[in-house]
Order: structure tokens, then C-alpha cells, then sequence
């Protein structure tokens, strides 16, 4: 599913196949599922193959694999159904292969990515938890991951804590409705925590000031970035709104232009059989050098179009370029 389409276009898939077998009796009692992965109840393991089969046969695309319960464990999605008859319990699924890998603690960014961290593994331990033995033993296993990540104990555990209590106590107070507040985000480089703490003070100030809430967000650069080896280009060639000067270098052919790109494009357009440089190498010199850019040089960099076709003309005037065609500039004239 590489599309982003993919897990929409799956599930319409599947939901036209689902309502086919529906029709025809064949779906199971318990039946549910998310994008590709089902979960069914079976009386037992001949049903469960007799409907993969059924499953798989409903279309040549459809290549369903089964995995059933081991030790009354099973695992779906992230979550762990633990079959204790006649009730089921769940808790946080981690595979085997699970190396604990999250963000460090002495990563380049701001503070408030690794505490937001913090309570985005809680609270999916807290809603995948069917019992507060279950988010206990998750909690632990957490204390040990950030650890090995380098998160301050006293961090980790207050974080729990207040968590623990916003849930236990039920403490969301109930807010009166507020109209909606218009937020601004400003994009900041991330430099060090000081200057994020700044910044946000800042922007605050200027929320209060002009009446709108000013939200930073922090932007850390990759360390690639960083390390790439930039390519120097000659000054020439990230020039634009120029008028330059071709000089051939065997012989005292000539030519004057504008470009309002970068120069090396024109240059480029230069090697092709309608311009006159390229017609001037064949014709008298056999080929176009392939260092055709050390040729050229700069007469006058511009501030517009018009500025150009002004300053070539007058150019073309005072030098009298022997590979130009026009003595000036013919859309100069329209406004001379």
C-alpha cells in the first residue's frame, strides 16, 4: 500500500466482498475488520480454515493468511487479546522484534516532541488496557524503553503521575464552550532548547498584543544538510536580467543578448542549430567548444525586461557584434 490511496481504495475492495458474502450467509457471526486484517470468533480450527478458503475464494486478488490463538494469546493490530473464558482481555502488543526504538532524549529538538512522547505512549497503553493491571505492567516496560533513551527518571514518572490523575479523578473540568480562537504558526529553525524557550515567550507576548494566539513551530535540519558538500558555481552562472557579450576566441566574431533567466540556461540555448554562435562554430571552426560558457561575459545586470532590451540595443549600437542579425532591439523601439 504504497499509495496513500491504498488503505481507502482496500477497504472499499473489501467491503464489496464482505456484502457479496454477507448475501450468500457466509460471513461469520463475529466478524470485524480494519483495512486488511479481520479478526473472527470460530467454534473451532476446521470452520476458521473452511472460511479462509471462502475468503480467499471470493476473488483471485484476495490472498488472506490465518493465524489463531497460542497459549490463549492472539495478537491484532497493536493490541493483545488475552482469552481468559468466558471474558477476553486486552493489553499493548509489542513484537519480538520490537527494539525500543523512539525518539532520544538527546535529540535536536524541542522539549515539549519528548514529553508529547511520553503521553502518546500512556495514553495508547491507557485505551489498548482493559484493566489497570495490564497499564501497570505497560508502564513498567516504558520506565525501562526511556531509560535506555536517556529520559530523566524524575520526567518519566512525573509524567505518569499526572497522568494517572487526570485520569483517576476524572479531572477534565467541564469548560464553558469558547468561540473559536485563530492560531498563526510561525516555522522556526531549531537551534537549542534557551532560544526555543525564548522565542515562545516572544510569540506570546505578541499574542496577547495583537489579539491572536502566535504559535511557534520547531523545525530541526537533518545532519545531511549539514554535511553536504555544496557544489560552488562560477558567479556568471547564477546570474539573471543580464545582457551579456559572446567573444569567439579564434576569430573576432561577436555576439550581444539579454536573458531574463539564469545565464548558463541561455548559454545552453546557444548549442543548438538555430542560434548563430552555433551556426558560426560549424561554419568556420568545425564544433562548439564544450567550455562555451568561458566565451561569455556580463555588460550590464538589469532590474526588468525593458531595463534589457534597452541596454542591449544600446550595446549592440556601440560594439557592432558581427554574429548579430538586429542592430537593436526591434520590441525596444514599441517603447522608445
Amino acid at each position: 500500500m504504497g499509495s496513500p490511496l491504498g488503505p481507502l481504495l482496500a477497504n472499499v475492495f473489501m467491503s464489496s466482498i464482505e456484502d457479496t458474502l454477507e448475501r450468500q450467509r457466509k460471513l461469520p457471526s463475529y466478524y470485524r475488520r480494519y483495512v486488511d486484517d479481520t479478526l473472527t470468533v470460530m467454534p473451532d480450527l476446521a470452520t476458521a480454515t473452511t472460511f479462509l478458503h471462502t475468503l480467499n475464494s471470493a476473488h483471485t486478488s484476495v490472498k488472506f493468511t490465518m493465524e489463531v490463538e497460542k497459549n490463549s494469546k492472539l495478537p491484532f493490530l497493536g493490541t493483545e487479546l488475552l482469552n481468559h473464558a468466558p471474558r477476553i482481555e486486552t493489553k499493548v502488543y509489542v513484537k519480538p522484534t520490537n527494539t525500543g526504538l523512539l525518539l532520544h532524549y538527546q535529540s535536536h529538538v524541542d522539549n515539549r516532541y519528548k514529553r508529547s512522547l511520553l503521553k502518546t505512549m500512556l495514553d495508547r497503553a491507557h485505551r489498548l488496557s482493559s484493566s489497570w493491571a495490564h497499564f501497570s505492567d505497560e508502564c513498567d516496560r516504558l520506565k525501562k524503553v526511556f531509560a535506555r533513551l536517556k529520559y530523566p527518571g524524575r520526567l518519566v514518572n512525573s509524567t505518569i503521575n499526572t497522568f494517572l490523575q487526570s485520569r483517576i479523578v476524572g479531572t477534565q473540568p467541564t469548560q464553558t464552550p469558547k468561540e473559536p480562537i485563530s492560531i498563526v504558526r510561525v516555522v522556526i529553525p531549531f537551534k537549542d532548547q534557551e532560544s526555543a524557550n525564548y522565542v515562545k515567550k516572544e510569540l506570546k507576548n505578541l499574542s496577547m498584543k495583537v489579539q491572536t494566539t502566535v504559535q511557534p513551530v520547531f523545525v530541526s535540519r537533518k545532519v545531511s544538510q549539514d554535511l553536504k558538500v555544496r557544489e560552488i558555481k562560477p558567479q556568471i552562472v547564477n546570474q539573471q536580467r543580464v545582457v551579456y557579450q559572446f567573444q569567439c576566441d579564434l576569430c573576432d566574431a561577436g555576439y550581444v543578448g539579454y536573458t531574463r533567466g539564469h545565464l548558463h540556461t541561455r548559454v545552453d540555448g546557444h548549442k543548438r542549430k538555430a542560434s548563430s554562435i552555433y551556426k558560426h562554430y560549424h561554419e568556420q571552426h568545425s564544433e562548439v567548444p564544450k567550455d562555451l560558457l568561458k566565451r561569455f561575459s556580463i555588460l550590464k545586470k538589469c532590474s526588468n525586461k525593458f531595463d534589457c532590451l534597452v541596454n542591449e540595443m544600446l550595446f549592440i549600437r556601440d560594439l557592432k557584434p558581427t554574429l548579430n542579425v538586429q542592430s537593436d532591439s526591434i520590441r525596444a523601439k514599441v517603447f522608445v
